[in-house]
């Protein structure tokens, strides 16, 4: 035989070999993935932002797979929005593997408690015990004791968003008044002013005695102009009519015996 002819059989023998092996390697890559594809790395496309049923959607389409993972409250992203992936955007995984989202769980709402009657230490940490933010702090005359919370902005049983900003009013001592002039007056016109000047506290003492038309203020106390502390009570003096007296009795003269 011939060095050509050697040389033939030699690559004839070559390439048998060759194509042996490449057959060998695709019937196991066959075997060990069924489907026939042989796993390779992609990149993890971006879906925060989205809601939950489309970002599961183009992560199929990517060859991933979706799983709810933490949901939490947020304010600004509506209920099952994607706030965060992992893997995270960019990476390189396998086909086929899962992708877990963190979603949105939307606003948490609750009653805004009641802290009235408290001092501003103890409110704001009532407030902040559940989660809200103490804002402004603002002053109203009241009667109240100095100091105390009489009012929240939102007032209390308010439902509002967690977290969100509670502001607080603070008793401050009353504006001082002074005692208003009533002399003459209808008793109940008496009545209505001190009423309008937030006086709660009033006595009426009726005086058949005194000299004026009934049902008018014939007293005061105090007396017009004098200051009105907060919680003071005030008198009023109010004439009426004097009863009606009967006809003096008739004298019987006696009969002689």
């Amino acid at each position: 035989m011939s060095w050509r002819s050697r040389v033939r059989t030699s690559l004839v023998y070559l390439v048998s070999i060759v194509a042996g092996f490449a057959l060998a390697y695709l019937v196991v890559a066959f075997v060990v993935f069924p489907a026939g594809v042989v796993p390779r790395d992609v990149k993890v496309p971006n879906v925060t932002g989205l809601m939950f049923d489309e970002a599961e959607q183009r992560l199929s389409q990517a060859g991933f797979k979706a799983e709810q993972g933490e949901q939490r409250y947020n304010n600004s992203s509506p209920k099952m929005t994607v706030l965060e992936q992992s893997p995270p955007p960019g990476a390189r995984e396998g086909v086929g593997n899962t992708v877990t989202l963190t979603v949105s769980g939307g606003q948490r709402l609750t009653s805004v408690p009641t802290v009235t009657g408290m001092s501003r230490a103890d409110a704001q940490a009532a407030l902040e015990k559940q989660g809200f933010d103490v804002g402004d702090v603002t002053e109203s005359p009241s009667n109240a004791a100095q100091g105390t919370v009489i009012a929240t902005r939102p007032a209390a049983g308010a439902q509002v968003s967690v977290p969100s900003t509670i502001g607080l009013v603070i008793a401050a001592p009353a504006a001082t008044v002074n005692m208003p002039d009533l002399m003459g007056q209808n008793v109940d016109g008496a009545r209505l002013v001190l009423q309008q000047m937030r006086v709660r506290n009033v006595q009426v003492v009726r005086d058949q005695s005194s000299v004026g038309p009934p049902g008018s203020v014939v007293g005061q106390s105090p007396v017009p102009n004098a200051a009105l502390p907060p919680g003071a009570t005030v008198t009023l003096r109010v004439a009426v009519e004097p009863p009606v007296q009967g006809p003096p009795p008739v004298p019987v003269p006696e009969r002689a015996p």
